[in-house]
């Protein structure tokens, strides 16, 4: 029998809460009722209630700022109960989630991206094949991965600015567009004993730098192809790029494409159901972020690294 969107979403739930120091998850809307939440089974009752009430505080903020038009809803906040974790999960939810007090948010935080990218393929895509399992690969030494991820996209989508936002926190209105190629290294740490190390080739749209461009694909791990939701040309030439990608690598190569719609923080003109659709029929994950506000670009890059992970230890 096919499952429910309100039963993949609480399945999902349950097995987020295996991971440690979780209390309480949940899934609540723009208008703050609850779609989905799982709560540990070993709580007492009086916790249970003193959680459900900082699911309560928590619904009000989300509709105050929301009210605000804030485009942005990603933060941290302590309570008496431990802290929450707000994080977007697409336009339409947010996942909660109430960590014990005392515990490293630093732990929890690329789980909740990975948790909240399944949340939007399940509730925006309608992904039937969506893996509802919160694996992590068991590796007792501790270990570095390093991963080569190439941008890619358009001149002037905000492929520099998305970088920047996720390196240096920091958005520049005037910021130059890239010539050529910029490389840059981040180290994001997944867990005590697994680092991944990403070397970032921001790749210059321009069209005079095709040929050159196909020297630096070689040997990519993974690629972010990023368009401009406000100009449809950029989405049209998606298919562009993913054909400069599949001339440069080889059939058998392993390789992670997601697919970014930038500058939602401005009006668009290439809706969310295209974009879906496109990444739907592509059959790669899809994620729409605004490098000047910061909406879902640490998401983005969060779960990235999560599937890098999960592939290369398969």
């Amino acid at each position: 029998m096919p499952q429910t969107l309100g039963n993949k979403l609480n399945i999902l739930l349950d097995n987020y809460l295996n991971i440690h120091s979780i209390l309480i998850a949940a899934i609540m809307d723009t208008n703050g009722l609850i779609i989905a939440s799982s709560i540990t089974h070993e709580e007492e009752e009086l916790t249970i209630a003193a959680c459900s009430g900082a699911l309560s505080r928590a619904a009000n903020r989300i509709k105050r700022e929301l009210s605000s038009e804030r485009s942005h809803l990603g933060a941290i906040v302590t309570t008496e109960q431990g802290q929450l974790i707000f994080t977007q999960a697409g336009k339409n939810a947010f996942l909660i989630t109430l960590i014990r007090p005392g515990s490293d948010t630093d732990k929890i935080l690329p789980w909740t991206y990975v948790v909240a990218e399944k949340i939007q393929q399940i509730i925006d895509f309608e992904d039937p094949n969506i893996s509802l399992e919160i694996e992590f690969p068991q590796i007792k030494n501790r270990k570095d991965f390093f991963f080569k991820l190439v941008i890619l996209g358009n001149e002037s989508v905000g492929k520099t600015s998305i970088l920047r936002r996720f390196i240096e926190k920091k958005f520049d209105e005037d910021y130059k567009s890239t010539i050529g190629v910029g490389i840059q290294k981040k180290a994001y740490k997944l867990s005590d004993n697994i680092s991944v190390i990403l070397n970032i080739w921001d790749l210059s749209g321009q069209m005079m730098f095709r040929n050159i461009r196909k020297t630096y694909l070689e040997g990519s791990d993974s690629a972010v192809i990023v368009y401009d939701v406000t100009r449809p040309r950029t989405f049209e030439d998606i298919s562009n790029w993913l054909e400069e990608l599949k001339e440069a690598l080889p059939p058998e190569h392993k390789f992670l494409t997601i697919l970014v719609g930038n500058k939602i923080d401005l009006e668009r003109k290439v809706s969310n159901k295209k974009a879906k659709d496109l990444a739907k029929s592509l059959n790669i994950p899809y994620l729409e972020t605004s490098a000047k506000t910061g909406d879902n670009v640490d998401k983005a890059f969060g779960a990235l690294c999560y599937y890098l992970i999960k592939d290369s230890v398969k």
